[in-house]
C-alpha cells in the first residue's frame, strides 16, 4: 500500500481512538479488516484487470501504518503541546477531531523525520483536503499555516 493511502488508515484508526469508537488493538484490527474487505472486493471483481499480485500489494497493510499508530499515541503529549504553543486564535479542544488527528500524525513524522517536511506537510494538506474540508479551502490553509509554524520550530532544535 502506497505511504498516502496508510497515512489515511492511521488519521481514521487515530480519530477511532480519539472518538471513543475503540481501543487501540481494535481500531487496528477494524482498519485491517476493512483493507482486508477492500482487497477482496478488488480481487472478485471482474472489471478490474490487475493481476492478482498487484492487487495484493495494493491492499497490504506495511509495518509503518502500526509504526506511526504507536508512535503517536507514545509521544501524544509533546505532539499535542506543540500544537497548543502554534494554534492561534483556536485551541485544541476546539479542533476538528479528523484534523486534529492530521495534524497529530504530521507533527509525529515531522518530529521524527520520517520524510522531508514539505512532503509531510503537503500529505496532511491532502488528507484535509479528502476528509475535512468543505470547499472554502479554510482547514487546509488553517492546519498548513499551523504546520508550517511548527516545523520551523523543529527545525531549529
Amino acid at each position: 500500500m502506497n505511504r498516502r493511502a496508510t497515512r489515511g488508515l492511521i488519521v481514521q484508526t487515530l480519530y477511532h481512538m480519539e472518538v471513543g469508537i475503540s481501543e487501540k488493538e481494535d481500531a487496528v484490527f477494524n482498519m485491517e479488516a476493512f483493507v482486508d474487505h477492500l482487497k477482496e472486493k478488488a480481487l472478485s471483481t471482474s472489471e478490474i484487470n490487475l493481476s492478482e499480485a498487484v492487487i495484493e500489494e495494493a491492499f497490504t497493510m506495511d509495518d509503518y501504518y502500526l509504526r506511526a499508530v504507536d508512535g503517536v499515541m507514545a509521544n501524544l503529549e509533546e505532539i499535542d503541546q506543540l500544537i497548543v504553543d502554534h494554534i492561534e486564535g483556536w485551541s485544541i479542544n476546539r479542533l476538528n477531531k479528523v484534523d486534529k488527528a492530521i495534524l497529530r500524525l504530521a507533527v509525529y513524522e515531522m518530529m521524527h523525520d520520517v520524510a522531508d517536511v514539505k512532503i509531510i506537510i503537503n500529505e496532511a494538506i491532502e488528507l484535509t483536503k479528502n476528509f475535512t474540508d468543505t470547499g472554502d479551502k479554510k482547514s487546509p490553509s488553517f492546519n498548513n499555516k499551523l504546520l508550517d509554524k511548527i516545523s520551523q520550530k523543529l527545525q531549529k532544535k
